[in-house]
């Protein structure tokens, strides 16, 4: 029994060329959940289908299973000289289908059919993305005097297994308490400059929520800060990052909805997008196949976006009848009759080359004096300017005025006609007693 325990430690160890410190592992069980021990799983395996290996065509494996450095593994060799192939244990499909998968880095996966029989795939996607529908390799490896299955048996098993993992059908229930946690992506999501099928989330109600990524060295956070107005206006808590146009609805208990739109500024786009969180993995895995969940997500979000847009644009209404209401217009600067009709009529000339819609009322100077113009290079004088108020009014029954710069050349003698030269950003509006 030592001799076997120090052979079988050297393996694993020539293998993955690190320390290893071996004991009993044990399969976290669930229904019809398979247990796997070293004892039970060591040993000779007889291959459905030959495979090549460093000494030639084989149809029998040596394979070890165990722990190294808390990791744990499955190693398969044709020969004792051989090299191996290693792979690892994947906890999570693991313990939702109750039985050990396990996967290498050539894209292979390992299933146990149960406790003597393994089914190494490689498949069209990652396991838990997608139902395998193609299989590039497949083979059947099972305990040397132990009952087997056929090549195509175990074919339809691991395409069934990949079904049953993506449709929840008979796999280990996923816990929703709602608030912190683990959430799963539907697809993978962008959290700060990464992306990731696993994140953790934690919530402060009324305050931000923020989402750091899992299973990796050097994840990467984001933060989203709560909105009151769309939170309102919508009936769901919403939070912002930044003002990015990237938004959390928390839409369910466990189930938040990422957002990239414009929420309140305009309605729900073609080109804006949506992912869902959940604590429910499978939930998840089903809304990445069922087109009927994702359209009712999109539909939601059209109606989201309406509300929201218009509790925003009655906010900018009412802000907009508070400022017409205090709307004064500016005080007067010069006194010139003969100059404001000048500039109204510079004014009127300037408004039908823009096309503006106003009705122009009068003109005033708003400015002491004039300023002097001169040229940049000689400084002789050019001209002279000054600013005023163009005062309207509107369609809609109120009025309005606007700041406008006002000028006259200088031809060495004498000023000639007024031109209006430009107007300053921003028509205020005002009641129309107050012109």
């Amino acid at each position: 029994m030592l001799k076997t325990v120090i052979k079988h430690i050297k393996f694993i160890r020539s293998l993955f060329s690190c320390s290893l410190f071996f004991y009993f592992v044990f399969i976290p069980a669930t229904t019809q959940a398979i247990e796997l021990t070293p004892e039970g799983v060591n040993g000779i395996y007889l291959l459905a289908t030959p495979e090549r290996s460093a000494s030639g065509q084989t149809q029998k494996l040596q394979v070890e299973f165990g722990d190294m450095n808390g990791q744990t593994v499955l190693a398969t060799r044709a020969c004792p000289r051989c090299p191996g192939a290693g792979y690892k244990l994947l906890e999570e499909p693991t313990k939702e289908l109750g039985r050990p998968v396990f996967f290498n880095s050539m894209g292979i996966y390992i299933i146990a059919y149960d406790e003597n029989t393994f089914v190494s795939v490689m498949a069209d996607g990652e396991l838990g993305k997608k139902v395998w529908s193609q299989i590039a390799y497949a083979n059947v490896y099972s305990k040397q005097g132990t009952p087997t299955i056929t090549l195509d048996m175990g074919k339809q098993f691991v395409l069934a297994e990949s079904k049953r993992l993506m449709t929840g059908e008979g796999v280990a229930k996923f816990e929703v308490t709602g608030g912190n946690g683990t959430y799963y992506a539907a697809v993978r999501q962008t959290v700060g400059s990464n992306q990731y099928d696993q994140i953790d989330v934690t919530i402060e109600d009324k305050k931000h929520i923020i989402l750091e990524g899992m299973n990796c060295r050097n994840c990467t956070s984001s933060t989203y800060e709560y909105q009151a107005e769309l939170s309102d206006a919508i009936g769901k808590p919403v939070y912002e990052m930044g003002h990015m146009g990237r938004f959390i609805i928390a839409q369910d208990k466990g189930v938040l909805w990422v957002a990239s739109s414009q929420l309140g500024k305009q309605l729900w786009q073609d080109h804006d997008n949506y992912n869902v969180l959940g604590q429910d993995k499978t939930s998840m895995r089903k809304i990445s196949l069922d087109k009927a969940a994702q359209e009712k997500v999109d539909s939601a979000l059209k109606a989201y976006a309406l509300k929201a847009k218009a509790a925003v644009d009655a906010r900018y209404a009412r802000e907009d009848l508070a400022r017409t209401a205090n709307n004064v217009l500016p005080g007067k600067g010069m006194e010139d009759d003969d100059l404001n009709q000048s500039a109204l009529v510079a004014a009127q000339a300037w408004a039908n080359s823009y096309s503006w819609k106003e009705q122009l009322e009068y003109v005033y100077i708003t400015s002491r004096d004039w300023s002097i113009l001169r040229h940049k290079l000689t400084g002789i004088q050019t001209g002279r300017r000054i600013q005023g108020v163009i005062t309207m009014k509107r369609d809609d029954g109120l009025c309005s005025y606007q700041q406008a710069i006002f000028e006259q050349a200088y031809n060495g003698t004498g000023y000639q006609q007024t031109v209006m030269a430009g107007v300053v950003p921003g028509q205020n509006k005002l009641d129309c007693s107050k012109i």
